[in-house]
């Protein structure tokens, strides 16, 4: 195991339970329900061909697959129950097992607020410079394409992203923004010269693909082909629906989480009846509007119950839950951001969330920001911590040493203390000294201190990357925009 992960070490965990057991069957009858009667349309003839072989009734003039719940039974049998999302290097693997916790930055957005509060469009760099950022900071565990290379040809711009995030980042890094198959083979190509070839990248893939399901009850053709071409070379698939409470979905939460776990019950049986044992992530972000103006909320109360009540859909089918977190409304880093972002870690990671992604983000993920990537590795030690609990034997309990000290109140000075001092949380962004010193260092802004440690990673020495993989990727991408791959 890789000394990163060890680090994210929770243990098994009695999870917070937003639904009861029953309500987790209803949901699960009410999904199997939705899918055999109304089905889901699948603009993929491939994915069609698929199910209509399992028993699945097919209209191929609405493409919508009607699927027993026999097929979703089979198709649930054959998912991997742990797999490790690969690092660049090994030592910063991420096992999915159940007891350990990750978070990841997420994309695309397509400004970038800087130092000065000037918000701007995103280029490659900015993709470059938010991986080093995540590449340096302890309790990040995997980068993305945290803003769009909107400088690169539109044809290889997914391939420019990637090429930023693995130069800059030791890490696993997460695709967002990959379209269709086509995306696929070069993207593959990238990553099999990395992990040293085809086999080597099943067993370790060093990155991973968000694909969203289209709400209500849609599975986009091109987002299909694609999860057919990952899943056969070995990469995960976070599936990604994005229902909004009263727009693409039922007003109320649990019917939102019906046309949620319909989605993804509709992807995972496609997929896994096509490429049996397929690596899945249970994901989704649902959200909600808000009603007199129609602008989008990722952070209310009951967006965030359902990526909690998700958790509890993933560990009801033996999968890794990886929630859409973050996505705060507030336009910089401020109290807003701190509450919402907050509430929202603490909710999903209590429930069981093996996976978080979404941090660096304001304006609803539209605007990229470095000191809320270092604010948000804070607070997910933090939180951490909290999920991690309180360990109770014989060398925790301290029954010896209470009876030897007595009415004594030396325990600073005694060897055991020494012995389990670092396990406590320790603040490294927060202000943690006395007023007249913090007036002393200049009143500084909890945004300034987490910027300087952003500058900080920036100025300090990159990650090696090796030549031979400096001239691959670039031909590879010269190839792609030269019409040759």
């Amino acid at each position: 195991m890789s000394a990163h992960a060890e680090g994210r070490f929770v243990g098994s965990r009695r999870p917070l339970q937003i639904l009861s057991a029953d309500d987790v069957a209803r949901i699960h009858e009410a999904s199997l329900d939705v899918l055999a009667g109304v089905g889901v349309m699948f603009h993929s003839q491939r994915a069609l061909d698929v199910l209509e072989a399992h028993g699945a009734t097919v209209d191929r003039e609405t493409t919508v697959a009607r699927i027993p719940a026999r097929a979703v039974e089979e198709a649930l049998a054959t998912l991997p129950a742990h797999f490790t999302l690969g690092g660049r290097t090994p030592d910063f693997d991420l096992p999915l097992d159940g007891e350990h916790v990750y978070l990841a930055s997420d994309g695309c957005a397509t400004f970038v607020r800087d130092a000065d509060g000037t918000v701007r469009p995103s280029v490659k760099q900015d993709v470059y410079d938010a991986a080093r950022v995540v590449d340096g900071l302890p309790n990040l565990s995997a980068t993305s394409a945290l803003v769009s290379a909107q400088d690169a040809p539109e044809e290889s711009r997914v391939l420019h992203e990637l090429d930023a995030c693995l130069r800059a980042s030791r890490k696993h890094s997460i695709v967002v923004s990959i379209k269709d198959a086509t995306e696929a083979k070069p993207l593959i190509r990238m990553a099999e010269a990395v992990a040293g070839g085809a086999a080597e990248l099943k067993a370790r893939p060093i990155f991973s693909v968000i694909l969203c399901t289209v709400s209500p009850l849609h599975q986009e053709r091109f987002g299909m082909e694609l999860a057919f071409a990952l899943a056969a070379a070995g990469i995960p698939i976070m599936l990604y629906p994005m229902p909004i409470l009263g727009a693409t979905a039922p007003v109320t939460p649990a019917g939102t989480a019906v046309v949620n776990n319909t989605e993804i019950l509709a992807a995972i049986t496609a997929v896994q009846l096509a490429c049996p044992g397929a690596k899945i992530v249970h994901g989704g972000g649902p959200t909600a509007l808000f009603m007199r103006t129609g602008a989008y909320f990722a952070n209310v109360p009951e967006a965030l119950m359902l990526r909690a009540a998700q958790a509890q859909m993933a560990r009801f089918y033996g999968l890794p839950a990886g929630l859409g977190w973050g996505g705060t409304k507030a336009k910089q880093p401020e109290a807003q951001a701190a509450y919402e972002n907050t509430l929202g870690m603490v909710l999903e990671m209590a429930a069981g969330a093996d996976f978080l992604f979404g941090a660096g983000l304001l304006d609803s993920v539209q605007q990229m920001s470095l000191e809320e990537l270092v604010i948000a590795d804070e607070v997910f030690g933090m939180v951490t911590r909290l999920v991690r609990g309180v360990t109770v034997d014989k060398e925790h309990l301290a029954v010896d040493l209470i009876k030897k000290m007595g009415f004594k109140g030396d325990y600073l000075f005694d060897q055991h203390t020494r012995a389990h001092v670092r396990e406590l949380w320790r603040a490294r962004l927060a202000e943690t000294g006395t007023y007249d010193g913090w007036k002393a260092a200049g009143s500084p802004r909890l945004e300034d201190k987490a910027r300087a440690v952003a500058e900080g990673i920036l100025a300090s020495p990159t990650p090696d990357f090796p030549a031979a993989l400096d001239r691959e990727f670039t031909e590879i991408i010269a190839a792609v925009e030269a019409g040759r791959f």
